[in-house]
C-alpha cells in the first residue's frame, strides 16, 4: 500500500500569503497616496515595527512590491520608492495606450447590458463616495471600473497586463485623490459614464479615443510637478 506524502512540519515563522498580502495593499495604498514619498527608504526594522511582523515577512513584501516596480532594491542599501523621471513616465503611457486600445479594440460592442448595468454601478458608487469626500473609497472604486471595463476585452492576459502597468503608474494617476483635486476627480466621473455610453451603443474605435484621451491629464500634472 502506498503511504501518503509526509506534510511538511509547519514553520510559524513562514509568511502567510493572507499576511503578505495584507501588509503588501498597506503599503501600495501608502505610495499610491503619497504617504510614501519617491525615493523614500523603507527600513525594514520600522516596517517590522509598524506591522508586528518578522522581517522576513517586510522581505517577502519588498520583493513584490519590487516586482510590481513601485519600489527599487539596491544590494546591501535596502529598498526605496521607485521614482521615475518624465521620459520613463511617458515610456510607460506609450505601453499603456497600446495596452487599453488593444483591449477596446477587441471588447464585443455593442455590450452586454449586464456589463453596462455593472459598470453604471460602480460609477454611480464612486459618484457617491467623491460627495461625500470618502475619496480613498473613491480612488478603489475607479480602480474597479477600470478592472471591470479591461476584464471585458476577452482577454485575461491583457486584462492582466494592463493592470501591472496601471500599478506602476498608480501615484501617478491617483494623484488627485492624494491631493483633493475634486475638478479633475468629477471630470472622471463624467469620462466614465462616456465610455459607459459608448459600450453602450458605440464603436470600438470611439471607445479607443476616450481611453486614450481619459489617461491624458494624470501623465500632464505629473510632468508639471516634476519640474517644480
Amino acid at each position: 500500500m502506498v503511504q501518503p506524502a509526509r506534510q511538511p512540519a509547519s514553520d510559524s515563522t513562514r509568511p502567510t500569503d493572507a499576511t503578505v498580502l495584507s501588509i503588501l495593499q498597506s503599503l501600495q495604498q501608502d505610495i499610491v497616496f503619497g504617504r510614501l514619498k519617491p525615493r523614500e527608504r523603507l527600513v525594514e526594522e520600522d516596517m517590522s515595527a509598524r506591522f508586528k511582523v518578522g522581517r522576513h515577512v517586510i522581505r517577502a513584501v519588498l520583493e513584490e512590491l519590487d516586482r510590481a516596480g513601485l519600489v527599487v532594491r539596491r544590494p546591501n542599501r535596502g529598498a526605496v520608492v521607485r521614482d521615475y523621471t518624465p521620459a520613463e513616465m511617458d515610456q510607460l503611457y506609450d505601453v499603456r495606450r497600446l495596452l487599453h486600445r488593444e483591449a477596446a479594440m477587441r471588447m464585443e460592442l455593442p455590450g452586454s447590458p449586464a456589463l453596462v448595468a455593472e459598470l453604471r454601478g460602480i460609477n454611480d458608487d464612486y459618484r457617491r463616495s467623491c460627495n461625500d469626500g470618502d475619496l480613498y473609497r473613491a480612488a478603489g472604486l475607479n480602480e474597479q471600473f477600470h478592472q471591470t471595463m479591461n476584464a471585458a476585452c476577452g482577454n485575461v492576459f491583457l486584462a492582466e497586463m494592463i493592470q501591472q502597468f496601471w500599478l506602476k503608474t498608480a501615484s501617478v494617476h491617483s494623484r488627485s485623490y492624494a491631493t483633493g483635486n475634486m475638478q479633475r476627480i468629477l471630470e472622471t466621473i463624467d469620462e466614465h459614464d462616456k465610455m459607459v455610453e459608448v459600450i453602450a451603443s458605440g464603436t470600438n474605435e470611439r471607445l479607443a479615443t476616450l481611453y486614450i484621451e481619459h489617461m491624458r491629464p494624470a501623465l500632464a500634472t505629473y510632468k508639471v510637478n516634476h519640474y517644480r
